[in-house]
């Protein structure tokens, strides 16, 4: 079960993404924001490079409501290649709103990653499996009837940052970031000139130069995107 990322987004993705550090510098060049990390912190960091997803969003609330958690269970059946479910308010309980059942569903409908304001359980198995999870803590017990799914596929909002259904989100062992559809195009090739030119910057000071004339690649793509004014 894949979906390319062409049929995700409306725009032409990198064959190559930047990684999540570099498009963090690069939103603040922009002075924008859009990294979820923190508030989250990574469960299993994910293999390989960088990823691309779409948001499925889920939205949780306080009390049992009408439904419980029947609805995110029931999104679990549903297609979910390419994206990334991104679950906001279930930090109003205690106990864990995601673990290794959840995680082995969504691996299994092509998830490529999950972000969770609340607790996860079940650390160990989810650091064997595949799917990319960061979220706010760990926790051993359940959510119990503390908390219900509010709305699945509304806008959410984790750490200040706001993220709206199909919205693009990076993710790779250093961190998530959340994209406006609109902004993405750009960000991801600056961000993309950004990481390359700490690429040269590493491999200068690998072959021995100092530190000085070594950072001459970073600081003119950093003067060339603070001179834009975006």
């Amino acid at each position: 079960m894949t979906t390319s990322p062409t049929q995700l987004f409306p725009f032409a993705v990198p064959e190559r993404l930047p990684a999540s550090a570099a498009l963090a510098d690069v939103l603040q060049l922009h002075g924008r924001r859009g990294w979820l990390t923190p508030p989250l912190r990574p469960f299993q960091r994910g293999p390989g490079q960088a990823v691309l997803g779409a948001a499925r969003t889920i939205r949780m609330a306080s009390g049992p409501g009408s439904h419980g958690l029947g609805p995110l269970r029931a999104l679990l059946g549903e297609n979910l290649a390419g994206q990334v479910l991104v679950i906001a308010g279930a930090d109003c309980v205690p106990g864990a709103v995601w673990g290794e059942i959840l995680t082995t569903a969504a691996l299994a409908r092509g998830a490529v990653g999950a972000l969770v304001e609340g607790n996860v359980r079940d650390v160990p198995a989810l650091e064997r499996l595949a799917l990319r999870i960061w979220a706010s803590a760990e926790a051993t017990s359940g959510p119990g009837t503390g908390v219900h799914v509010a709305e699945v596929g509304g806008a959410v909002e984790i750490g200040g940052v706001r993220v709206a259904e199909g919205d693009p989100v990076l993710l790779d062992d250093g961190g998530a970031i959340a994209l406006s559809p609109d902004s993405a195009p750009t960000l991801l090739a600056d961000a993309a000139d950004y990481h390359q030119a700490e690429e040269r910057v590493l491999e200068a000071l690998v072959s021995g130069l100092m530190l000085p004339r070594a950072y001459a690649p970073k600081a003119q793509v950093v003067t060339r995107l603070r001179a834009r004014g975006l």
